[in-house]
């Protein structure tokens, strides 16, 4: 948790059957998500199929996350139980948002998300959200932060940098 005496919710609901759980050091649950193109590829930036992320990529990841932001996992009511198909890390600068299930995808859960990240950033009293990175072939990501209202204050030959006041 990198915000000094602030604990970090066990959950945070979301609208319709949609929640985010606290990061419980269960990373493995997120590796077959990552080893989705859809994923590595707009999320990642990675298209070197040699370098597809691994167990040790995403245990990696996952540890820098949850020391630098409130990391959860997306999740989804189904047959009556919560599961995993998503993460995003709750941070001032560049918080990170994954789908990892095609089905969740294109169905607003990333807006839903991103809105809770807005919220949970006001409530420890951040007035900004600086240098959300969007690579430039993803335009659905691209689309819901400018929805959200984010502006594109820079950008290099293969992402765009956005801003948020609060």
């Amino acid at each position: 948790m990198p915000i000094p005496g602030m604990p970090q919710p066990h959950q945070i609901q979301l609208a319709g059957e949609y929640r985010l759980h606290r990061y419980d050091g269960h990373y493995e649950l997120a590796l077959e998500g990552y080893r989705d193109p859809a994923v590595y590829e707009n999320s990642e930036g990675i298209f070197d199929r040699d370098k597809i992320p691994d167990l040790e990529y995403v245990r990696w990841m996952f540890a820098y996350l949850d020391k630098n932001g409130e990391l959860y996992f997306i999740e989804a009511l189904e047959n009556g139980e919560y599961v995993p198909v998503g993460d995003v890390t709750v941070k001032d600068e560049n918080p990170p948002l994954a789908i990892w299930r095609g089905e969740y995808r294109g169905r607003g859960l990333g807006t839903l998300v991103m809105k809770a990240v807005i919220d949970r950033l006001r409530e420890l009293g951040y007035t900004r959200i600086r240098n959300s990175t969007v690579y430039k072939w993803n335009e659905s990501s691209l689309k819901m932060h400018q929805k959200l209202g984010f502006k594109v204050v820079r950008e290099t030959e293969r992402e765009y940098f956005l801003d948020l006041e609060l």
